[in-house]
């Protein structure tokens, strides 16, 4: 399974959920799993295992991307939060809750299923490397999406799609009009009708 791993230094089981950290290349998120109340172990287990998960470049984009379930919460104001418009992410519980610890990326072992256990730090430059970036650029961009690609080209690809839709959506409405005629919008307003008096 991607995303777990240990620390060297102590044999704490983790889950990383940013690998790098934006200006701070050799430092990673990691959620100590012993730590988890066990609704939270429920919740994040839960999104750790499936495709979404599992696909994700960074975990915390999928914690980012849930809602907390807390409306059952004794808390009146964890209560407000979990009902309120926007609700409270898994990842902003976390931090909120001091469950998202920063770690030296040399010290975080990452332990995939079918895998030697790889120091985070060199799984990072590998994955650099093939990128064809340094370090720092593996780290969460502002335009990073969750697939870890980035969010101008992806916005470059759908201007591409929507112009491709809107000619082929053009050519359409042609044909409609030339099978029937009648269903062209008429230029200008329609004139007014004067009341007899």
């Amino acid at each position: 399974m991607k995303h777990v791993g240990m620390l060297k230094t102590t044999g704490t089981k983790v889950i990383i959920a940013y690998r790098t950290l934006p200006k701070d290349p050799h430092s990673s998120l990691v959620i100590d799993r012993d730590a988890m109340l066990p609704f939270e172990e429920d919740i994040i287990e839960g999104l750790l295992e499936p495709k979404d998960g599992q696909d994700a470049f960074e975990f915390a984009h999928v914690l980012g991307r849930h809602k907390m379930p807390l409306e059952d919460s004794q808390n009146p104001i964890v209560q407000d939060q979990a009902t309120s418009l926007q609700g409270v992410s898994v990842l902003e519980w976390l931090h909120s809750n001091g469950k998202l610890l920063k770690q030296a990326t040399e010290n975080v072992m990452v332990t995939e299923e079918g895998a030697d256990a790889v120091q985070l730090d060199k799984l990072n430059e590998m994955i650099a490397e093939q990128r064809g970036v340094d370090l720092a650029g593996l780290a969460i961009q502002p335009d990073t999406t969750s697939a870890g690609t980035s969010g101008k080209q992806e916005a470059k690809l759908m201007l591409a799609r929507a112009e491709r839709l809107e000619r082929k959506m053009l050519v359409l409405k042609e044909r409609a009009y030339e099978l029937d005629p009648d269903l062209r919008p008429k230029k200008g307003r329609p004139k007014k009708e004067t009341a007899e008096a």
